[in-house]
């Protein structure tokens, strides 16, 4: 039977440099009525095809936490059959770290949106409301709209007139499109990828960006049409445009603090995360063996299904180094303290072909509205999780693994 450790003991890892992760193993149902920042929620029935990946070193130290019942203890036993060594239970699960003090939260992939809203709050990232937006456009002063999630939520649907680029892609594909002083907004469904969007541009030097208030959400409060099959996306740089994209990119690097490395350390000392952040078809076309493709603004919304090891090694990947030092600034302000940056120029001999294990971020695509036929319900809805969203930075001060709060 697996050791316990107390709500102290276990408050006082988020200080050290030691490596440890956080699994809550009930069903997500239970999981998203209220569960710890820190924890990721991961089912024992899905510890053979995913534990592997999530945590690669069967010599973690692992901490599961649940509501007092029995799934830890579930999880325990599964986790030694499949030989892991290094793990416990936390005392009293939810309910002692409540009673400790510490806050608890609902809803799914909370820490990137918590980290959002941290980032508005403490950059103070400027914004436009859907009503000024569809006031300017019929101005004929229409700003750049662009639209910063994936491939499928985009085509999926968007505000009319969109253009497609994913968070991580933006340094890289806007920055040509910004020599004529047009304005530029980000949007996404909801917020988090706006804000963060928005500002990984402002931060790049960009004036006249500001992000979208409220997404795609907002556009439909004031009674706005979305389009579907949108397939309009912001193109690559040139070749002759690449090279003052990579500088900008470079000294963004050397503010934050990113270093490159131009080979992959072994996976014995420490526990080490593979992402390719480049597009699927990128990806497929040729990848280094082990990595995963998760493009940058997917990871940062999902910090928690793909990191879930604290204090690993986490080397990013691509061809140019932009997408991957854009993505590793932002995990760096998250409180990622080893975050590496690889370009495949470098070694290109132990590359695979073909899709990865994990699946397409289409599975974890926004709020459809097609999905609804009740519009009142989907609004009503949007609204309550839109409050719920703001409210997630009132829940921060206090949440020892939210440390970007204490350098702030």
């Amino acid at each position: 039977m697996a050791q316990q450790i107390t709500v102290d003991s276990f408050r006082t890892l988020f200080g050290t440099d030691e490596e440890f992760a956080v699994i809550d193993p009930r069903p997500r149902e239970r999981f998203v009525q209220n569960h710890l920042l820190a924890a990721s929620n991961l089912t024992p029935d899905r510890f053979e095809t995913e534990l592997a990946w999530r945590v690669p070193r069967t010599d973690t130290r692992c901490v599961l936490v649940d509501d007092g019942g029995e799934d830890a203890d579930a999880a325990a036993a599964k986790m030694s059959a499949l030989g892991y060594d290094q793990v416990e239970i936390l005392a009293g699960g939810v309910e002692a770290w409540r009673a400790s003090g510490a806050p608890l939260f609902s809803g799914s992939s909370v820490p990137g949106k918590a980290f959002g809203e941290f980032i508005e709050k403490s950059c103070a990232t400027p914004s436009i409301t859907a009503a000024e937006f569809a006031r300017r456009r019929e101005t004929g002063s229409a700003p750049l709209l662009i639209d910063s999630r994936t491939r499928e939520e985009h085509e999926s649907y968007c505000i009319p007139g969109a253009v497609l680029c994913p968070g991580a892609e933006l340094v890289y594909r806007v920055l040509p499109h910004a020599g004529d002083g047009r304005e530029i907004v980000v949007h996404c469904g909801g917020r988090t990828r706006s804000i963060v969007g928005a500002q990984t541009l402002i931060d790049a030097g960009l004036e006249n960006v500001c992000a979208l208030e409220n997404g795609t959400m907002a556009w439909q409060f004031e009674g706005f049409e979305l389009e579907q099959g949108n397939d309009q996306a912001l193109a690559s740089p040139a070749p002759a445009q690449l090279g003052a994209i990579q500088e900008r990119a470079r000294a963004m690097a050397e503010t934050w603090y990113i270093d490159r490395v131009s080979s992959i350390p072994a996976q014995e000392v420490r526990t080490r995360y593979l992402i390719d952040v480049r597009g699927r078809d990128e990806y497929e076309n040729g990848h280094i063996r082990g990595s995963l493709h998760v493009p940058g603004g997917h990871l940062l919304q999902n910090v928690d299904r793909y990191l879930l090891v604290r204090n690993a090694i986490v080397i990013l990947i691509d061809g140019d180094r932009v997408r991957a030092i854009t993505t590793a600034i932002w995990l760096r302000r998250m409180g990622w303290r080893r975050v590496f940056v690889f370009s495949l120029d470098d070694d290109k001999s132990n590359l695979e072909f073909g899709p990865g294990p994990l699946p397409s971020p289409l599975e974890d695509r926004d709020l459809d509205p097609a999905d609804h036929a009740d519009a009142e319900e989907l609004l009503a809805r949007n609204r309550a999780y839109l409050e719920w969203e703001i409210g997630l930075i009132d829940q921060l001060p206090g949440e020892p693994s939210a440390t970007y709060i204490e350098r702030a």
